[in-house]
């Protein structure tokens, strides 16, 4: 009788370790589940950090615009993100073809826009914004073989015959022409935004070569197939449309029962194309508790813009036929590419020749008889223009 109580306590003694081992197990077989879910949960997170990083990468970086690898991701210092490495696109013929031209003239010969500027500042300006803005060499728009006396002819227009000569001439016209425009553009537009509102200033930005090539010569201001809007969608730069302010247009259809609602659904397009073209919304331009209002200072930058746009469209759209022979109008995305500030803008005035940006030095040193390169296509001008 006397070992009974000791027969008790030893298998109440087994019964307690029985369940400690039985709970330490339950325990760590938890923590072994909390552990495995943790690190389920930081692989996948680690995942979808590597799948942004690169659709970053494809998308930002593998921009032939950009850069082709990270290691060559190196943005000009000129331009708005905009990589422009010119020894990728001129050729060593270029460059000695460049160089003799320039020990021939100091000044160069029948220039018409960059007037003010001598032979080695010109050769600069075209292969910081031709160069770099088009992504193409000297030969897409001169000749950079001599002559039977050895000189260098790169202020010709007309230098022989062949298929790719005459493509090479009429790129040069129209390289005229633009230039001409961004001369016009810089200065009656651009150099106007301060005058606008005084609640807010412009950045300083300046329209180039890059501005709406931004690295394609023959570029498309329009896609073929166009997300949500009508494929053959078109802006209103006809000349019968006014966009100037307090102005009651087309795209004014608030409160209004004298429109139709084709109108209507047109000017909603209008507008998806300006916000999807700048990637902002609704209230970067307006008051959104009342549309036609105008206090918004984007409201007025905007407007002012669409005009250019149409006057662009207008002026110059005789230098930006398409190969199936009719005008190319222009957009909003030609230039923005889905940013407020264009992506191939020059920085600032301080990076451009000033007889482009001001216009007391542009009227001082401007020629008094531009050719008109479109009035008469047999008219020879080999030695009456240059850049």
């Amino acid at each position: 009788m006397s070992e009974q109580p000791n027969n008790t306590e030893q298998n109440n003694t087994e019964q307690n370790e029985q369940q400690q081992n039985i709970l330490i197990r339950s325990i760590g077989g938890n923590l072994g589940l909390w552990l495995l879910a943790n690190a389920m949960v930081a692989g996948g997170l680690l995942l979808a950090g590597y799948w942004v990083i690169t659709f970053v990468a494809g998308t930002v970086i593998g921009d032939p615009a950009v850069a082709d690898n990270v290691e060559d991701y190196e943005l000009s210092p000129i331009y708005v993100n905009f990589r422009a490495d010119v020894d990728e696109w001129v050729s060593a013929q270029a460059y000695i073809a460049m160089g003799a031209y320039q020990r021939q003239y100091e000044y160069p010969q029948n220039v018409r826009v960059l007037t003010n500027l001598t032979t080695q500042e010109i050769n600069g300006y075209m292969l910081n914004h031709f160069v770099a803005g088009l992504h193409v060499g000297c030969v897409y728009c001169h000749s950079i073989e001599p002559d039977d006396d050895g000189l260098y002819q790169f202020h010709l227009y007309e230098w022989g015959d062949t298929d790719e000569i005459n493509a090479a001439e009429q790129n040069k016209y129209n390289a005229l022409r633009h230039l001409q425009m961004v001369q016009d553009l810089n200065i009656n537009w651009i150099g106007n935004l301060d005058e606008l509102t005084d609640e807010k200033q412009p950045s300083g930005s300046q329209i180039t070569c890059a501005t709406c090539h931004n690295g394609v010569a023959k570029m498309n201001p329009w896609p073929e197939e166009q997300d949500v809007l009508p494929d053959n969608f078109r802006l209103p730069l006809a000349a019968e449309y006014n966009h100037e302010p307090n102005v009651q247009s087309i795209l004014n259809v608030n409160a209004r029962d004298d429109i139709s609602l084709e109108t209507v659904q047109y000017q909603q397009q209008v507008m998806y194309h300006m916000n999807s073209s700048l990637n902002v919304g609704c209230t970067h331009c307006h008051n959104s508790r009342y549309f036609p209002s105008q206090e918004v200072p984007s409201f007025h930058y905007a407007l002012n813009m669409l005009a250019m746009t149409q006057y662009i469209t207008l002026e110059y759209g005789d230098s930006m036929v398409g190969d199936d022979g009719e005008i190319k109008e222009s957009s909003c995305s030609m230039c923005h590419y889905g940013n407020i500030i264009p992506n191939g803008a020059v920085r600032s005035v301080d990076f451009m020749p000033d007889v482009i940006v001001d216009p007391d030095v542009a009227e001082e040193f401007s020629n008094p008889n531009p050719p008109d390169l479109y009035e008469d296509e047999g008219e020879d001008i080999s030695m009456s223009t240059s850049d």
